[in-house]
């Protein structure tokens, strides 16, 4: 399996191969809904695979295996799955039909629409370094069902709130994971000690709150009385990623939020997230994005 090619796949062609009743209603192809009448009987994708989405899918029939990241993980029936952007994913071929429910999303649509961002980094954090398969109980799975039907609903509406709906019901979503993550799967976020797991929710949570204008370790490190090589050696322990690689990805973040959702000129843009100048900020975007603020800007508007 290793030695396969890896291949890309954007939101469209997801779209496209596994659900494929699914209508022109999506066609801005940021996100789409896959109902418990999908059934994967065959493998869509005899080969390995990358996509820049994300996807929450509760197995809701039928036992499969999927290899993520090179980490085969046996699926059963009301498992949910978590799978973070930008992983490589092998599917095995089902030797019984496997159905399924949830929701496939790209960052874009995350960022116009998501009220609790640093959640959504949670969720990732956590799912990229340990197991992404969660165990809801009934009532998280009847939930998460409802969820589901509901924002496809509000989908189908295409009125005038349909887009708040969304809004409200992918952000319950949000909330109702971490409260398992949080809560009913401990073990799965538990660092090695209780002090690092209490210093990987208080630096997600300064981050939060101070990454408009604070991008050094440094900062981050005083505000947890801890030295920086120490937080640097906790979170990459955590995460996989060091620290500035995280600060970096979050002002990043923030920076696509005020392109996309502000009025904001990107000088001004520049200036509210503390760069010394709109050339400095320009740099640093297209570093990370491979394109310029005002080319993102103008492409995702």
């Amino acid at each position: 399996m290793m030695n396969s090619p890896v291949a890309f796949h954007n939101i469209n062609d997801l779209l496209k191969t596994l659900n494929k009743n699914t209508d022109h209603k999506h066609i801005k192809n940021d996100f789409f809904i896959i109902d418990e009448t999908s059934d994967f009987c065959t493998t869509p994708y005899p080969y390995p695979f990358r996509t820049d989405n994300s996807a929450i899918i509760l197995i809701m029939e039928g036992n499969s295996e999927l290899q993520i990241n090179f980490e085969t993980l046996a699926l059963k029936p009301n498992d949910m799955l978590i799978i973070p952007a930008n992983a490589t994913i092998y599917p095995s071929d089902n030797k019984e039909n496997v159905k399924i429910s949830g929701i496939v999303f790209s960052d874009i649509f995350v960022q116009k629409n998501i009220r609790y961002m640093n959640y959504v980094n949670e969720i990732i954090f956590f799912s990229e370094k340990n197991t992404p398969v969660l165990h809801p109980t009934d009532r998280d799975r009847e939930t998460f069902k409802f969820l589901i039907r509901q924002i496809d609903e509000a989908d189908d509406r295409d009125d005038y709130y349909s887009k708040d709906l969304i809004n409200h019901y992918f952000n319950s979503i949000v909330l109702e994971i971490m409260t398992i993550y949080r809560y009913t799967e401990k073990k799965m976020i538990d660092p090695t000690t209780s002090r690092r797991k209490e210093i990987v929710y208080q630096f997600l949570d300064l981050l939060s709150k101070h990454s408009r204008k604070e991008r050094t370790v440094e900062f981050y490190a005083e505000q947890l009385s801890v030295t920086p090589s120490y937080l640097t050696r906790v979170i990459k322990e955590a995460s996989g990623d060091s620290t500035r690689e995280i600060i970096t990805n979050s002002v990043i973040m923030e920076a696509r939020d005020l392109l996309l959702n502000s009025s904001l000129s990107v000088a001004q843009i520049s200036e509210e997230l503390n760069f010394s100048d709109q050339s400095f900020f320009g740099k640093f975007f297209k570093k990370k994005m491979k394109i310029s603020p005002k080319t993102f800007r103008v492409r995702n508007k």
